[in-house]
């Protein structure tokens, strides 16, 4: 091996009807990262496919294995090295991918978490105004102080479109990731698939419970940091540290992987006061309900003539709405 000569793909796995290529890349000391396809997509049957390949690789109880942490399009294996080599896992793994040729009788558990929005906040416009001050004034996707009506002309909508379009579907969580806690949602309804730019450069404050989007993926922030997401609103507590409230008993994050998440609009003194009653009273009760995703069955609704037409307008009305929105 030579310097500048190093091929991080240490083995893969040939495309097939159902699925695509699978590759295993060197990702650290004790890390291991598998990978659907060589083109970045957002697809959910990736997601899909990947979680239901988790699980069958968890059920193994490989001695060396530590965790795994799931997304998109790929799993990241962290595993200890004096104890499982990578050629041993690698091997693992793929008896876990041969073990399931489609994806047509995978049946996910999926929570649907019912979170509370208000749109428009005043401490996440707080966050835009110290960005708008001491990051980069004039920022052009800052109208009347805040992200929404950017996000609108990114998509061809307007402002109350796009809120119906957070508000009408359900966000998948594809897997925890960015910021401990954090899940990377994405619309189950892909006529709600909003997509816009993240901020450049990014904040330097984001207040703990802020929702913005990035590209098409939606993220609840779970502690106060920096971000870049276009923040359009502020929901409940996803993350308590002490773990007081009984919803975080069993450790301080509220999502799991392949959740679904539904917001419904709400006021902000109410999201200020349920904050209250998470980490001071600790007596909100979250509203979730046990759901099962039936991957045959969404498919079959996905490719139906009525969503991919939906599809179709959504994307034409974003090819102009590019074209009116500034560039960041």
């Amino acid at each position: 091996m030579t310097q500048g000569n190093f091929n991080v793909i240490l083995d893969s796995m040939p495309a097939t009807e159902t699925r695509l290529e699978v590759l295993f890349r060197q990702a650290g000391d004790g890390f291991l990262q598998m990978e659907y396809g060589r083109a970045q997509r957002a697809a959910l049957q990736d997601s899909f496919r990947m979680l239901a390949v988790n699980d069958i690789i968890h059920a193994k109880k490989i001695k060396g294995l530590i965790e795994t942490v799931p997304g998109l399009r790929t799993n990241l294996f962290h595993f200890d090295p004096e104890a499982l080599d990578v050629a041993s896992l690698i091997a693992k793994i793929k008896e876990a991918e041969d073990s399931m040729p489609t994806i047509d009788d995978v049946v996910l558990e999926s929570r649907i978490i019912h979170l509370p929005i208000a749109f428009e906040d005043s401490e996440t416009r707080k966050a835009v105004e110290k960005y708008l001050k001491e990051v980069r004034p004039g920022a052009p996707n800052i109208i009347d102080g805040y992200n929404l009506q950017y996000m609108a002309l990114c998509n061809g909508v307007s402002v109350q479109e796009a809120k119906n379009m957070i508000l009408g579907t359900e966000w998948f969580n594809s897997g925890g990731g960015f910021w401990p806690g954090g899940a990377f949602l994405w619309p189950t309804d892909p006529r709600c698939a909003l997509v816009v730019p993240k901020y450049n450069p990014p904040r330097t404050w984001t207040p703990e419970a802020a929702v913005g989007i990035g590209g098409p993926c939606v993220f609840t922030y779970t502690t106060p940091t920096g971000g870049g997401y276009q923040l359009f609103g502020r929901t409940i507590p996803v993350f308590q540290f002490s773990q007081k409230h009984p919803m975080f008993k069993d450790g301080p994050f509220l999502y799991r992987p392949a959740d679904r998440v539904r917001f419904h609009e709400t006021t902000e003194a109410d999201i200020l006061r349920i904050h209250e009653h998470v980490h001071d009273k600790t007596d909100y009760t979250y509203r979730t309900e046990s759901g099962k995703i039936v991957v045959k069955d969404y498919l079959a609704w996905y490719h139906s003539a009525e969503v991919q037409n939906g599809i179709n307008e959504l994307k034409a009305k974003q090819a102009e709405g590019v074209k009116k929105a500034p560039r960041l």
